[in-house]
């Protein structure tokens, strides 16, 4: 999910990964991506088939104070911003800036929105 002004730049942005969590082969403490891998269950975060999955995101507008201590005046320079969601399908997990679209990892939905604060 990220989220960025009307001018392109980056305000906000956060990663979730929705699946059974597991540590390797039953033992450690490191978390494993893939099925083949995992031997036991800490907690299971993964989406059902037709579950529905809500999640609530705080995003500040950027802003500046200006003014003298007591009258503080606050400034919101942009007053809107573009917000994208993306849910993508990676079978074998992995890192998902570094695989490649159609073979590591399938987009599944994306939504867009423009939010603005008045």
């Amino acid at each position: 999910m990220t989220a960025k002004s009307t001018d392109g730049k980056e305000i906000f942005s956060e990663q979730k990964i929705y699946m059974p969590q597991s540590p390797g082969y039953g033992k450690g403490d490191k978390m494993v991506y893939g099925p083949h891998r995992k031997s036991g269950m800490l907690r299971d975060t993964s989406i059902q088939p037709g579950q529905t999955k809500h999640e609530t995101f705080e995003i500040k507008f950027p802003y500046t104070d200006s003014g003298q201590e007591g009258s503080k005046i606050r400034d919101v320079p942009n007053k809107s911003m573009d917000i994208t969601v993306k849910l993508w399908h990676m079978p074998a997990g992995g890192d998902l800036t570094q695989e490649e679209e159609g073979k590591g990892k399938f987009l599944l939905t994306e939504q867009k929105k423009t939010v603005t604060v008045k």
